[in-house]
C-alpha cells in the first residue's frame, strides 16, 4: 500500500513537472515573438525615417549648388521656391493614408493633397498639390467629397479651390469650393464623382482681386459600404 502511494504521488508530481515546463516554453516563445515583431516595426520606422532625411538633405545640397553666376537671381529664387515646396511636402506628407471604420460598418479613406498658395484671376494649379488616385482600389464606392481650409490674409476679395483631372482635362464636378472675407474656414464640397481608373488630379485656386489667399489643407474624402 506504501508504495503504491509512493508512485501515485511520483506520478503526479511528474505530470506537474512536465505541464510546468509545457508553460514555460510556451511563455518564451510567446515573449520572443514579442520581441521579433517589435525588432521589425523599428526597422520600418527607421528606414523610412532615413529615407525622408536623405531626400531632404539632397534638396539642401541642390539648393547649395546652384551657380548664381549662370542662374539669374529671379531664377534661383523660383528654383528655391520650387524645392521649398516639395521639403515641405515631404514633412507634411503622411506615410500611409488612414482607413477609419465607422459604426455604420462603412469604411473611410483620406487621400490629402497638401497646402499652398495662390495670387491670380484665372483658375491655376498649386506646385506640388496633386495625386494619382484609382477608383479600382476602393471597391463599392458610397460617397465622395473634397474638402479644403481656405485662408484670406487681406480679407478683402473671394478665393476659389477646385480639383481638376489633369488625366482627362476637366475639372472634377462639383468640387468647386469658395470663401469670402478673413476667417479661415474648412469647406466641403457635395458628393463628386472620380472617373473610373487611375487618374491624376490636381488642386487648383484662383482669386477675385489676385491678392494671396491660401488653402492650409485639401483632401478627398471616400467612403466605401
Amino acid at each position: 500500500m506504501v508504495y503504491c502511494k509512493y508512485m501515485r504521488e511520483e506520478k503526479q508530481r511528474r505530470i506537474t513537472i512536465d505541464i510546468h515546463s509545457v508553460l514555460l516554453v510556451l511563455l518564451a516563445f510567446f515573449f520572443l515573438l514579442i520581441i521579433v515583431n517589435i525588432l521589425y516595426l523599428d526597422i520600418l520606422f527607421f528606414r523610412t525615417k532615413e529615407t525622408i532625411t536623405s531626400l531632404k538633405n539632397e534638396i539642401t545640397r541642390y539648393q547649395s549648388s546652384i551657380d548664381e553666376s549662370s542662374c539669374p537671381s529671379t531664377c534661383v529664387s523660383k528654383i528655391d521656391a520650387s524645392l521649398e515646396t516639395y521639403k515641405k511636402l515631404i514633412n507634411e506628407r503622411p506615410m500611409y493614408t488612414g482607413v477609419s471604420v465607422s459604426q455604420t460598418g462603412n469604411k473611410e479613406a483620406f487621400i490629402t493633397f497638401g497646402s499652398g498658395t495662390n495670387a491670380t484671376d484665372d483658375w491655376t494649379d498649386v506646385a506640388g498639390l496633386q495625386s494619382y488616385i484609382d477608383t479600382q482600389n476602393y471597391p463599392s464606392i458610397k460617397s465622395v467629397v473634397f474638402e479644403a481650409s481656405l485662408y484670406i490674409p487681406t480679407g478683402n476679395e473671394t478665393a476659389f479651390v477646385r480639383l481638376y483631372n489633369m488625366t482627362d482635362k476637366h475639372p472634377v464636378w462639383n468640387s468647386e469650393l469658395s470663401l469670402e472675407g478673413g476667417v479661415a474656414k474648412l469647406l466641403t464640397s457635395p458628393s463628386i464623382t472620380l472617373d473610373p481608373g487611375k487618374k491624376l488630379y490636381q488642386v487648383q485656386m484662383k482669386t477675385s482681386l489676385k491678392y494671396p489667399a491660401q488653402v492650409t489643407q485639401s483632401r478627398i474624402r471616400i467612403t466605401t459600404k
